[in-house]
């Protein structure tokens, strides 16, 4: 189930706005959305935080309450829930100023997972970023090896100068 159907709706901001990210239409000016993260605040009956999320799309504001032990996990959980509503409008929204179908907001895993599972995701994701990275970088090699060698041969031998 998607984390997004499970957020509690809040009714109001917790603070000033800490970040916020803008989109628009791929296609153009039209579409435009912004998600918005608010400063945690204490709770003073509980002694948590709750961090508020806005999410303004389609002419309508949506607000969100992320709760945490304290302000950080408050604060993580909202980014967190910040990427979950987004993701999923690829296709209708760009993050404004990067590659199309990019929302800038990495995949996450849920805290409930036991440990060793986590740090078996952790080990299989670096292995893939490490494997990625030997290739690009091998494949950069090769594109500069090719280009000294057309380089190379472009050039003109020089006039020798005992003739």
């Amino acid at each position: 189930m998607p984390t997004v159907t499970r957020l509690m709706r809040g009714t109001r901001p917790t603070g000033p706005i800490l970040a916020e990210r803008r989109f628009e239409s791929p296609g153009g000016p039209g579409q435009r959305a912004a998600i918005r993260v608010r400063a945690p605040a204490r709770d003073s009956r509980t002694g948590n935080y709750r961090c508020s999320v806005e999410w303004v799309h389609s002419g309508q504001k949506e607000l969100f309450e992320l709760w945490g032990i304290d302000s950080m996990q408050a604060l993580q959980l909202a980014i967190r829930a910040a990427g979950d509503l987004v993701n999923g409008h690829e296709e209708a929204l760009r993050w404004v100023g990067s590659d199309e179908g990019y929302l800038g907001f990495p995949r996450t895993y849920p805290e409930f997972l036991p440990k060793a599972l986590v740090r078996k995701l952790e080990r299989m994701i670096d292995r893939e970023i490490d494997a990625h990275t030997r290739k690009s970088e091998a494949q950069r090699k090769r594109r500069s090896r090719k280009q000294r060698q057309v380089g190379a041969g472009r050039r003109t031998p020089r006039a020798n100068l005992d003739d």
